[in-house]
């Protein structure tokens, strides 16, 4: 059997063009069943390829790097629909290719964008949602999104993302302090322009949430056993709301469980879908 590094190694990209003409671009990998993964906020499709590494031993990969980022373009629209398409239009593609319906993995905004494609016609052969922050007991952003989109206007991106740390992935300080010495800091402060629209987008999916509710695919959702309480309530509001679904806790992580623990979050995902 292929070792996960090995398999990252055999990377190939390709594109596809969104709705609105936007390329969109994807890391390809592994052999077996088709899954789509879709990154969260502040990151891109490397922050993924780890678990795509281990999951490629058994289902061939299809990592999207979402628009603005990485391998993708851009264009000056930017809502949740417009994700949703990009994300269709990735789900078209891997089905036409594979001759498979592609399963749909989505990581914290990410996962909001997943549920947004469900809504608007998608349909996954089965959907891991990993933590999307919804607004279920108010704005994720709400007050503090003016206070972020000034540091980023101010290029201060590094005050930018502590706020952001603070008031939007509800951290402790101590936490933050220890992401800040690690290499993946530099990443996010490259990204966090790209937060401010999607914090926008988040806070007004809140009408939308009911209709998540009647999406009948069969759902797994993955929540760390330490991560912040608003983003475990938001599961359980999907937990409560949703027609086929189960809950997995991973065992003393958080919500970036993709980056320390890859193969454990790999394995959830692989029980799910080969059972």
């Amino acid at each position: 059997m292929a070792q996960p590094d090995s398999l990252v190694d055999d990377v190939t990209t390709e594109t596809v063009t969104s709705a609105d003409g936007t390329p969109i671009g994807i890391h390809c990998l592994g052999s077996g069943s088709p899954v789509v993964i879709v990154h969260g906020s502040i990151s891109t499709a490397q922050s993924w390829l780890q678990v795509a590494a281990h999951l490629a031993v058994h289902h061939r990969l299809f990592v999207v790097d979402r628009r603005g980022r990485g391998l993708s373009g851009d264009a000056p629209e930017y809502t949740l629909g417009t994700e949703g398409a990009d994300i269709a239009a990735v789900l078209a593609r891997v089905t036409e290719s594979t001759g498979t319906v592609p399963a749909l993995v989505g990581h914290s905004s990410g996962a909001i964008c997943a549920l947004e494609a469900a809504r608007r016609g998608s349909e996954p052969a089965a959907l891991v949602l990993y933590e999307p922050p919804l607004p279920v007991d108010g704005p994720v952003a709400g007050e503090h999104l003016a206070p972020y989109a000034a540091a980023i206007a101010a290029t201060d991106n590094d005050a930018a993302i502590r706020i952001a740390m603070e008031h939007f992935i509800r951290i402790p300080a101590a936490e933050t302090e220890a992401i800040a010495a690690t290499p993946l800091w530099r990443q996010f402060l490259a990204l966090a322009p790209t937060w401010t629209r999607e914090l926008e987008q988040i806070d007004a999916c809140a009408s939308a949430m009911s209709l998540y509710g009647e999406l009948t695919t069969r759902t797994l959702l993955l929540v760390g056993e330490h991560s912040p309480p608003h983003l475990v309530g938001a599961s359980d509001h999907l937990e409560s709301s949703l027609r086929d679904v189960s809950k997995q806790e991973l065992t003393g992580q958080a919500h970036f469980a993709n980056l320390v623990d890859s193969g454990s979050v790999a394995s959830a995902i692989d029980t799910f879908l080969c059972h």
